[in-house]
């Protein structure tokens, strides 16, 4: 048991202590044994999870939730903190330092008297920052490896998307999204093809260059393909525990025997979204 009183702090580097203290405590020998049991790579998981929560809140406008996931994420951050100091493995002030450090650096544009460019577009920016990584920081590609600075322990709708966004700044890259869209099509094509073949290899793999044609595409019309797969299969969750629901309130069961009922009341809903 530990005596602790909760204060309501009115400034966020009071709040944001406090939130520290608290971790401290649930990772202290009289804190939470499920708390001392995590790793650091338990809690960045969980990040991860909290980050996603946290899109979900956004996209459904629920300012509510993304107050308290944006509270989950801080905490996971806060607790990542909190074990590399038990460690003693990293200097955590060193590591704001070099963070603020880096992203004055990085920002020459804002933070530098002598830089001349005005009004600059987003993608200039990236050049800038790239510029500052490659020049300044001597910060290179390995030679053997063009993609090892992409993180492998992302998930893979987002490791194929940074690939593909890669070879895009060198110039590997398709004119238009037009010629994307049709490439999606000559996938499709491809992967109807294995199938008539009965070749399980050559499907799994056609389809695999059919989803990487739909990242691509997702990445010229800059949208994420993970959180776009995620905001439609929540849709689609929430719009199939509709119809079960209105069958349940009419006795349908949901089964085989009544598809094409639960289809029509599937057409009523997305009617009734519109």
């Amino acid at each position: 048991m530990i005596n602790y009183t909760l204060k309501i702090e009115s400034d966020l580097p009071s709040a944001l202590s406090q939130l520290k203290t608290i971790t401290e405590l649930l990772r202290s020998e009289n804190g939470c044994p499920w708390d001392k049991k995590q790793s650091n790579k338990d809690f960045a998981i969980y990040l991860i999870d909290e980050t996603y929560e946290y899109i979900d809140a956004i996209n459904n406008n629920d300012l509510e939730n993304v107050s308290e996931e944006l509270g989950d994420m801080l905490t996971n951050i806060i607790m990542l903190f909190t074990i590399h100091q038990q460690y003693k493995d990293i200097d955590l002030i060193t590591c704001i330092n070099e963070e603020c450090e880096k992203l004055i650096r990085r920002h020459p544009h804002v933070f530098s008297a002598s830089f001349d460019e005005i009004n600059l577009e987003s993608d200039q920016v990236i050049d800038i920052w790239d510029n500052v990584k490659k020049n300044v920081e001597n910060r290179h590609d390995d030679l053997d490896d063009f993609f090892n600075k992409v993180p492998k322990s992302l998930p893979q709708l987002e490791y194929s998307f940074e690939c593909m966004k890669k070879v895009s700044k060198v110039g590997f890259d398709w004119d238009n999204k037009d010629d994307v869209a049709a490439k999606i099509l000559e996938e499709l094509d491809e992967v109807k093809e294995a199938d008539a073949c009965k070749d399980k290899d050559a499907l799994e793999d056609e389809m695999g260059d059919l989803l990487l044609a739909v990242i691509n595409y997702a990445r010229f019309l800059k949208i994420r393909p993970e959180v776009a797969l995620r905001r439609s299969t929540n849709k689609f969750k929430n719009r199939f525990n509709k119809v079960k629901s209105i069958c349940d309130k009419n006795e349908i069961p949901i089964s085989p025997d009544n598809v094409d009922e639960l289809n029509r009341v599937w057409d009523l809903i997305k009617k009734e979204e519109k």
